[in-house]
């Protein structure tokens, strides 16, 4: 199956019906062959349906994330706060000093001219 090809077939096609002319000109439009396991057939109102399968498929890039545990929440946040130790805490108290001594003179200097 044509990962591609399914994603077009959900932006044209949707959940709505599908008549027999618009999967042939879906076909020369995109070049691909429609399979039949792409779609369902109504007798009754004599169209076509996407299958379920079709319209719930997403991009392997959209992946559904499980929810973490309690432990692995907390050992996650334990492994930042560790990593956060090794943080150099004096260069970066020095660098607030002195942007915060950059902003009281730009401030002086600013009222004053």
């Amino acid at each position: 199956m044509n990962n591609d090809a399914l994603i077009k077939l959900q932006r044209a096609f949707s959940d709505r019906a599908i008549t027999r002319q618009e999967l042939e000109s879906f076909e020369k439009e995109h070049g691909c062959e429609w399979q039949e396991d792409w779609s369902e057939y109504d007798d009754g109102e004599d169209c076509y349906y996407l299958t379920p399968e079709i319209l719930e498929y997403q991009k392997p890039s959209q992946e559904k994330h499980e929810a973490l545990g309690l432990g692995e929440l907390e050992d996650r946040i334990v492994d930042v706060l560790e990593q956060g130790k090794s943080i150099p805490w004096g260069r970066v108290a020095i660098a607030m000093w002195i942007f915060f001594l950059f902003i009281v003179v730009y401030t002086i200097v600013e009222t004053l001219f």
